[in-house]
């Protein structure tokens, strides 16, 4: 099979992290292997034989090197990609196991919640920003398609961020029971 690469866009939400998983897992047994993911959720394969690989996404922030990334290589694990914070770790699969990276639910609470205060935060300055801007003076001084453009990527940073927050709030909130297979 030759080693050619492929970019797809997949959209995740920030709770959606089984989903990615199981997405992920789905492209490897097709023979597309994640080679690295961008911000904007252009996910890059390199084609090759299909296999059973188990992804987790785990989410570390701005820690970079730590004591994590020697206990997953130690367990076996490769880090298969990265970006802004997101951390992509595969495994092959022994008899259709697919082994967790969090093995109780309050890890894996504590990492949502740490994606809230990054989510929060990031959306703190604009919010501010958008309280206390001259509202008046930027409409003098744009033009009208300027305008309709700023409102436009207003609007949809007004509906995204907070329904992101939501999103994330009841995950958190969500019954702790066993984690899923």
């Amino acid at each position: 099979m030759s080693e050619t690469t492929i970019t797809r866009f997949k959209l995740f939400w920030a709770d959606q992290d089984e989903e990615q998983e199981f997405w992920l897992r789905e492209m490897a047994q097709q023979g597309l292997h994640l080679v690295k993911v961008n911000p904007l959720c252009f996910w890059t394969f390199r084609r090759a034989a299909p296999a059973d690989i188990v992804y987790r996404v785990n989410y570390a922030g701005t820690a970079s090197e730590t004591d994590f990334h020697q206990l997953m290589r130690d367990a076996g694990w490769t880090l298969a990609a990265t970006t802004v914070g997101w951390q992509y770790w595969r495994i092959p699969a022994v008899n259709g196991k697919a082994p967790r990276i969090f093995t109780d639910a309050a890890s894996r609470m504590k990492k949502f919640k740490q994606l809230l205060g990054v989510l929060v935060a990031s959306a703190t300055p604009l919010t501010v920003w958008c309280i206390l801007m001259n509202q008046q003076g930027i409409l003098q001084r744009l033009s009208t398609p300027s305008l309709v453009v700023l409102g436009l990527i207003l609007g949809v940073w007004a509906l995204l961020v907070p329904y992101g927050i939501l999103r994330l709030l009841l995950k958190i909130r969500q019954p702790r029971g066993p984690l899923p297979g």
